[in-house]
């Protein structure tokens, strides 16, 4: 039996006898799973749907715009009770007798200037409040005692009368009064007359000028010494916890 021709001419196989030329090598491909396909690109989104983007953007915006208004409520809140915290602040800190003194009406001649003290606590932690104010009056002790008393009795004031007040030995004139839990020493006195002492002059006077000597001040006063006599006065009100006047005497 004849083996079928090859179209090759003996032994060499590149020369082509006739027949049809094979063609050029084709792949072979690999056929895809079975399944839907999935698409490679993304759908857009539905009609009225906002853009991821642009959302983000205005989000922020809106947070923005809060930040301000909230520091804008903030500023006008701080300027419109700083004044009224100062206010509040200012009493909560101050004392409520002193505060008291300072409405008293009392004339100007009786009140020229005055001098406060305090020490301890306004609870009374560990030891309460003593108080103390002394003004200078313009005139004589009589008629000064006469103007406290009645602002006194116009507070709320009442005489007190206990062992060691009024004190007794004392120049001047010196009532204890109480209100509340409160107890008052009021002292009013000649107010100490202080004359500067004389400098010297440059030349000496040939004829010294005759002592000249009022009669409201004494001799004393001629050297820097305060003597009584001016025609002023003073008033110290010594305000107190009743509690404490009681243990301390």
């Amino acid at each position: 039996m004849t083996p079928p021709d090859s179209g090759f001419h003996g032994g060499d196989s590149r020369r082509w006898r006739g027949g049809p030329r094979p063609g050029p090598r084709v792949p072979i491909s690999v056929a895809p799973p079975p399944g839907p396909r999935v698409p490679v690109s993304v759908a857009p989104p539905p009609p009225g749907t906002p853009h991821p983007v642009r959302s983000e953007i205005r989000r922020q915006l809106r947070q923005v715009a809060r930040l301000r208004a909230a520091t804008f409520v903030l500023i006008i809140g701080a300027v419109v009770t700083a004044p009224v915290g100062f206010f509040v602040i200012r009493d909560a800190a101050r004392d409520p007798i002193f505060a008291e003194l300072d409405s008293w009406k009392v004339p100007s001649w009786a009140t020229t200037s005055h001098q406060d003290a305090a020490y301890g606590s306004r609870w009374c932690v560990r030891e309460c409040r003593f108080r103390e104010r002394t003004w200078q009056s313009s005139r004589a002790t009589d008629q000064t005692n006469k103007v406290y008393v009645a602002v006194l009795h116009a507070e709320g004031w009442t005489s007190w009368r206990v062992a060691g007040c009024p004190a007794t030995g004392v120049e001047g004139v010196d009532t204890c009064w109480q209100r509340d839990e409160y107890v008052l020493d009021l002292w009013v006195r000649d107010a100490p007359c202080q004359v500067d002492p004389v400098r010297p002059t440059v030349a000496a006077s040939p004829t010294p000028a005759p002592a000249t000597s009022s009669p409201s001040v004494s001799t004393s006063a001629a050297g820097g010494v305060p003597t009584p006599g001016c025609g002023k006065s003073l008033a110290t009100v010594k305000v107190f916890n009743r509690i404490a006047y009681q243990q301390g005497g």
